[in-house]
């Protein structure tokens, strides 16, 4: 295809004129603005859809196209977080380009186990894995057993960019997509170390850090042999009856992952007993006698939730929050809690919800 500009003729492979197309473009529109109608800038940019997706494909196959800055904040939950926020206009062209490229030429190598940001996937996924493969190492080995379990210190923050890239040149062999991959790479180019570093929040570099671990999954896979193991981005489970080979795989992996750049978290990774109990994902996974899996929340979830609980009532006596809104909040963190085995937990917070508002 052969786009003429006032500057130049430029041709444009099948890949990038499916991404850069009308149709697509308006499509991933579409999807970026769930959920966030609310936000002015979004509100706007969609308001005149058509004017805006006409610019971003002149200016994509013109070759003007440039990322704009992004923007910082810090989230507190679940934990502490760093988030880099993509400017709307770059979230549409980057769900284009995932949706109609990148997304199947970087997955198809991953291992069933890798579970997040996936279609199919996620963490109800990843969790479901962890029962399987518990129950399934039951059935050889009984109760006894040992949990290697490993987490990467600031994975996001410290990646380097030359790992990324090399990563992202194993998977992606259509030129185009992979000159705008490797661009969105380097626009994290901020802070003491500008090769350092990638945006969570981002959906290219969501996928670039599933990609930088996917060689580490295949060797715990194929060349460790480890059979129950599972993934969730930077989080990694193995369970096995050996405890001298799981300090051997550690070994494996942490030399592994140093010569990515990278470092393990030397708090979280650790290897322990399997009747201990695993946490993964917001739950506490325990294995009893039976073989049957149990799923808890933990108690500093439940005590936050206690915190907040108060906190919203204490806001809408004061007028600050409807009460609708405060219900609708404990209705989300309820169907989460539902998802383990919480019967009498939430007829105990049910309980403390109710009697929150006669006092």
């Amino acid at each position: 295809m052969l786009i003429f500009t006032s500057e130049r003729i430029i041709t444009l492979d099948k890949i990038a004129e499916e991404v850069c197309s009308f149709e697509n473009l308006y499509k991933a529109m579409k999807k970026c603005r769930k959920g966030v109608m609310w936000k002015d800038s979004v509100a706007r940019y969609c308001n005149n859809g058509l004017s805006s997706i006409l610019k971003l494909q002149c200016s994509l196959i013109s070759g003007s196209y440039k990322i704009d800055n992004y923007q910082h904040f810090l989230i507190h939950e679940p934990k502490e977080r760093h988030i880099v926020s993509t400017k709307f206009k770059d979230r549409v062209f980057q769900r284009s380009l995932c949706d109609n490229y990148v997304y199947s030429a970087i997955t198809r190598s991953f291992i069933y186990d890798n579970g997040a940001c996936q279609v199919g996937k996620g963490a109800d996924f990843s969790r479901d894995r962890l029962t399987c493969h518990m129950q399934r190492y039951y059935r050889k080995y009984g109760t006894s057993g040992y949990v290697l379990r490993c987490d990467m210190r600031h994975f996001f923050d410290s990646t380097p960019h030359q790992t990324a890239k090399n990563a992202m040149k194993k998977n992606i062999k259509n030129k185009y997509a992979l000159h705008h991959v490797l661009n969105i790479i380097d626009s994290f180019n901020e802070g003491d170390n500008p090769e350092v570093g990638l945006g969570l929040g981002s959906q290219v570099t969501q996928l670039v850090e599933l990609s930088v671990l996917n060689e580490l999954d295949h060797i715990i896979k194929e060349k460790l042999k480890i059979k129950y193991y599972v993934r969730y981005m930077d989080d990694l489970i193995l369970i096995c009856h050996n405890k001298d080979y799981l300090k051997y795989c550690l070994r494996v992996i942490r030399r592994h992952v140093q010569e990515l750049g990278l470092s393990l978290n030397k708090r979280k990774t650790q290897i322990f007993k399997l009747n201990q109990g695993i946490n993964f994902l917001g739950f506490k996974f325990r294995l009893t006698n039976t073989g049957k899996v149990i799923k808890t929340l933990g108690k500093r979830n439940i005590k936050n939730r206690k915190r907040k609980l108060r906190k919203y009532r204490q806001l809408v006596k004061e007028g600050r929050m409807p009460k609708i809104k405060a219900d609708k909040c404990y209705e989300s963190w309820r169907a989460h809690a539902k998802k383990g085995n919480s019967y009498k937990l939430l007829k105990r917070m049910d309980q403390y919800y109710l009697n929150l508002w006669k006092e």
